[in-house]
């Protein structure tokens, strides 16, 4: 669907009409700009007016045609109409998305009109969640044959006026007489105001004639003793001035804005205030966001297990907040004023880990140009976290498991034992006793910690869950890209309740980061979802961890080979761009089967 355009016939270029005025000439600052120097600075404009775009010549000398007539004033342009600026064409093209009140035939009736505002109240009485301003704005202009309509806030401390929906759309912001609504205001009555009241007035004399208003009312939205908004409405030169029957009826549908703003205020402090016990329950529960009683569970056991010294294992699905946990349980400790320490075992090269966890003396191999602490050092009388702890190489486990039974460790290239105190909390998707069996994981350090287990359940587990951590991602990524605060539409949450979540809340995250920015409303609809596809019931849980290892893998594989593309094969600088260690990079592309020098260019 498109907006209502004009579409150069000389090129491929297409101009949006989404403003009320849309002014066309040679000069830089037209919206529409015609690089000819026979065509004037500023020759016409496209007027919304009437609920349709009119064609106005601005100046004698402008040659402009509408269909290859001579226009004179301003004419009514039509879907297919050629319209002709100096040597320039363009065709006249109108879809039907934001084109709201177009009144190319078929017009809708009264009846039509007051059935769709009747719609909209209904809307707003069986959901009170939905948001309903900007169809009822819409509906109103409709019915009063407005050019333009706004319903206006007004802060009651500050003063300060804010526009929550307009129509059309693209009306601009300044449109609108601050003078008018002053004098709504002193006179706690509706006002009918015409171009002729403002001539005095200097600067609401430019902005009102910049925009060809001509005609205003302005309605008070009383709430008790005070006044919470105004509905703002003008028509422009065009069009028939408001008259005073129009008045009485914008003084009928008053009470009812008023008790909708009401509504939305009420709803407002109801979300502020959830959001308050949300935060202030999210600050005691180390972060962790929930409702579902299996996650409550997990919590309440994870806060007794946290006070104990012994080592913890954290188990669950890739993608359930192992790390969170972690964090959560550290929070929760003796040790909390100290250090948490986290490595990913899975994520660092096997020559690396070693390095990392446990430090290097001076030359202890190239590049060792002086000791360095490793990660049980940095954490002392902390918490070290081993995420994916089954990826630990054997020769390792062995060192880790001198570090639960003596608490000492020894530097690589080192003779001298260090004394450490530091509490280990690990975490892993693996099934360990089968790794166990299968001779890749050693029997005693399983033993050693697998002491206190969590097991965190997966998000298709905690239906109560969902929407609130997506509501929760909404807000934080709206924030976070600067954008308007959006929210679910029905269909859209059951959609999010059907899905099986095989990702689990990186999933949800990531979907709704996605989500919040494909958006083009306040509303998230289904259609802006993107869903991977579901996986087969029933099938077992080894066979998804694979299904996943495949799509993780794939997706590494891509990602090395487009750097490599871009970098002619420069594994020094593909390995900077992927922010990855280069020796890394060549373990994985060796396992990947990729080649460096198959993207080198030709000597």
């Amino acid at each position: 669907m498109n907006h209502p355009r004009l579409v150069d016939l000389s090129g491929t270029a297409s101009h949006l009409l989404t403003g009320r005025i849309v002014t066309i000439g040679s000069s830089k600052e037209c919206h529409i700009r015609i690089d000819d120097k026979q065509v004037p600075s500023r020759a016409a404009h496209c007027v919304f007016t009437g609920g349709s775009y009119r064609l106005q010549r601005l100046s004698e000398n402008s040659n402009v045609t509408v269909n290859g007539a001579p226009i004179k004033n301003a004419v009514l342009l039509k879907p297919g109409d050629s319209v002709k600026i100096g040597g320039k064409e363009f065709r006249f093209s109108v879809g039907d998305a934001d084109y709201e009140a177009s009144s190319i035939p078929p017009q809708k009736t009264e009846r039509e009109l007051t059935g769709e505002l009747i719609a909209v109240v209904i809307t707003l009485l069986r959901n009170r969640g939905e948001e309903v301003f900007p169809q009822l704005v819409a509906s109103v202009s409709r019915l009063l044959k407005c050019d333009a309509s706004r319903l206006v806030v007004e802060n009651e401390d500050t003063g300060e006026r804010t526009t929550i929906a307009r129509y059309p759309r693209g009306s601009g912001l300044d449109r609108f007489s601050n003078r008018a609504i002053d004098w709504a205001r002193d006179e706690s009555a509706t006002i009918l105001i015409h171009d002729i009241d403002w001539k005095d007035a200097d600067e609401e004399q430019v902005s009102l004639e910049r925009n060809l208003v001509t005609s205003v009312l302005c309605a008070p939205l009383k709430e008790g003793t005070s006044i919470a908004g105004y509905l703002y409405c003008d028509r422009l030169k065009e069009s028939e001035r408001f008259s005073e029957e129009d008045r009485r009826f914008c003084d009928l549908l008053a009470p009812l804005f008023s008790e909708i703003l009401s509504a939305h205020k009420e709803r407002m402090t109801q979300r502020e205030t959830i959001s308050r016990l949300q935060q202030q329950g999210m600050e005691q529960s180390g972060g962790m966001i929930f409702e579902s009683a299996a996650m409550g569970k997990v919590v309440e056991l994870a806060s007794r297990l946290a006070a104990t010294e012994s080592p913890l294992m954290i188990t669950g699905e890739t993608g359930t907040g192992k790390e969170l946990m972690a964090r959560f349980v550290h929070r929760h400790s003796r040790r909390a004023d100290k250090a948490f320490k986290a490595i990913n075992c899975g994520a660092i090269p096997e020559n690396l880990i070693e390095s990392e966890l446990f430090g290097h003396e001076k030359g202890a191999f190239t590049g060792a140009n002086a000791r360095k602490p490793g990660l049980f050092e940095a954490a002392q009388d902390g918490t070290v976290f081993l995420d994916e702890i089954g990826e630990l190489p054997l020769q390792l486990q062995v060192k880790l498991l001198r570090v639960l039974q003596e608490s000492e460790i020894t530097r690589l290239g080192g003779t001298e034992t260090v004394r450490i105190n530091v509490r280990i909390v690990a975490a892993t998707n693996k099934n360990l006793e089968e790794e166990v069996r299968k001779g890749t994981f050693r029997q005693d350090l399983f033993f050693r910690l697998n002491v206190l287990t969590v097991t965190l359940p997966p998000l298709r587990d905690r239906d109560r869950d969902i929407l609130l951590l997506a509501d929760y991602c909404i807000k934080k990524y709206a924030l976070q890209f600067g954008l308007q605060e959006k929210s679910l539409t029905s269909r859209a949450r059951a959609l999010l309740l059907s899905y099986s979540w095989p990702g689990n809340i990186r999933e949800l995250e990531n979907t709704m980061q996605k989500a919040i920015l494909l958006s083009s409303t306040n509303r998230i609809n289904p259609e802006d979802i993107q869903l991977g596809s579901q996986p087969t019931p029933g099938g077992a849980g080894e066979e998804i961890d694979m299904s996943l290892k495949a799509v993780r893998s794939k997706a590494e594989k891509d990602a090395i080979i487009t750097i490599l593309k871009k970098t002619s094969g420069n594994v020094s600088l593909a390995s900077k761009m992927l922010e990855i260690d280069r020796k890394w990079l060549i373990k994985k592309m060796n396992e990947l089967g990729i080649e460096a020098g198959g993207f080198r260019p030709p000597s």
